[in-house]
């Protein structure tokens, strides 16, 4: 056989050897089985108060590898707990005021963009890009407390470990779910009249892998989405922090084990998934008040539509990007969105120092900059050109071979 024959024969052994793993999980994988016992196990769950820090960093590091989600417990300390919770209880309603009185603004009095920066009515900050709308502040003015703790070093490792050295939140606010009210309003999230039931979801992968990208067919509100079928790389970590303890019946979010490899989409027109009904193999998470759950944005997941805890689900979602992930760039018409919402010069200094990097694009007024480990990867990379010329002044007749050690693979044509 000639090269090409022989690596047209590997092509057909590979594929029918991915044919023959699939049907040996197809035979011997149930979903239903394996969920359960993850369930029970918690083996994507891992306390640094208990656990060295580095085995944790690993642990979560390949928990969202192969699961697409993972839990570091005891992130804020119990003893705290119930007054940030508090404190963002106040958050959400302040932020839903001020909005309120935004449109209020807005719709009724036909107020612009400087009109609405000038009143003492409402609350909002321009933004850094020229010619978009003012935006209401980011939440976290709203959050002193929180914001003491969304720098954990513990959650920092796990983020830049999977996502780049130099990270962004793009998006932070409150994520309440509702408990059942004594009119007999049922509890969970989202609309009332699709509450209440334990079978029900609302499917959807995460920004930048949102098909319906916040906006639809609207350009002024669409932010952008990665085409399907997505990159096998993590691109964004949502991160859901839970002040209130989450289980099956108390709010806990739903998600697919493995569904972050997957090149299917909840809302793919072509995938003929149902975005309401439950998928085999789905479970809810569990953790306690003060932990945080992390996820590939990839991964199928929804809010729970029922909570018959008799108590709010109250948590904060923020998610996290590399630093060169285009953030903000598009939905040039849209003051409300929650994506990149700025701060000012002085509630960036009021911010705790190490949190400060990772919130410094949303300041109009601080310039940003590429951080100090992406600087060091920048000058080692350039210490190696250099030396591999001063070889060729230095040794110039070693050069030949000096590759030579070097294999490039070259994968086989497939037909």
């Amino acid at each position: 056989m000639n090269i090409s024959q022989l690596q047209d024969k590997v092509v057909c052994q590979e594929q029918e050897l991915e044919k023959t793993r699939q049907q040996l999980a197809q035979a011997s994988h149930d979903p239903a089985t394996f969920t359960t016992e993850l369930a029970q196990s918690r083996a994507y769950a891992f306390d640094p108060t208990t656990r060295p820090v580095e085995e944790v960093v690993e642990g979560c590091t390949n928990s969202l590898s192969r699961y697409g989600f993972c839990v570091i417990e005891n992130v804020i300390p119990t003893y705290e707990v119930p007054a940030i919770c508090q404190e963002i209880l106040e958050a959400q309603a302040k932020v839903g005021r001020n909005i309120r009185a935004i449109r209020e603004l807005v719709d009724s009095e036909g107020l612009n963009d400087q009109e609405l920066l000038a009143s003492d009515k409402v609350s909002l900050r321009p933004v850094r890009r020229v010619g978009r709308p003012p935006k209401p502040p980011n939440d976290i003015v709203w959050m002193p407390k929180y914001a003491r703790h969304l720098a954990n070093p513990v959650v920092t490792a796990v983020a830049r470990q999977v996502l780049d050295d130099h990270l962004r939140i793009a998006q932070l606010h409150p994520r309440i779910i509702a408990a059942s009210s004594s009119d007999g309003t049922p509890g969970g999230f989202g609309s009332v009249h699709h509450r209440g039931r334990a079978d029900t979801r609302e499917w959807h992968t995460d920004w930048p892998h949102d098909l319906s990208a916040y906006g639809s067919d609207n350009p002024n509100e669409n932010v952008g989405c990665i085409r399907q079928p997505f990159p096998d790389i993590t691109m964004c970590l949502v991160m859901i922090w839970y002040l209130t303890d989450v289980d099956e019946n108390s709010g806990g979010t739903w998600v697919v084990p493995g569904s972050h490899k997957d090149k299917r989409n909840p809302r793919g027109p072509s995938d003929e998934i149902t975005v309401s009904a439950p998928i085999p193999g789905d479970m809810q998470v569990t953790a306690t008040a003060g932990s945080v759950y992390i996820q590939d944005s990839r991964s199928w997941h929804a809010s729970a539509m029922h909570n018959p805890s008799g108590q709010e689900r109250v948590a904060v979602v923020n998610r996290w990007c590399p630093w060169w992930l285009s953030v903000d760039d598009y939905a040039p018409g849209s003051r409300y969105n929650m994506v990149c919402r700025p701060i000012s010069h002085t509630e960036y200094l009021a911010l705790p120092t190490e949190l400060q990097p990772l919130m410094r694009h949303l300041c109009l007024d601080e310039p940003d900059a590429i951080q100090q480990p992406v600087l060091d990867r920048a000058k080692a990379a350039s210490l190696r050109t250099r030396w591999g010329f001063r070889q060729l002044e230095e040794n110039s007749d070693s050069l030949t071979q000096a590759n030579a050690h070097i294999r490039v693979p070259v994968l086989p044509s497939e037909h």
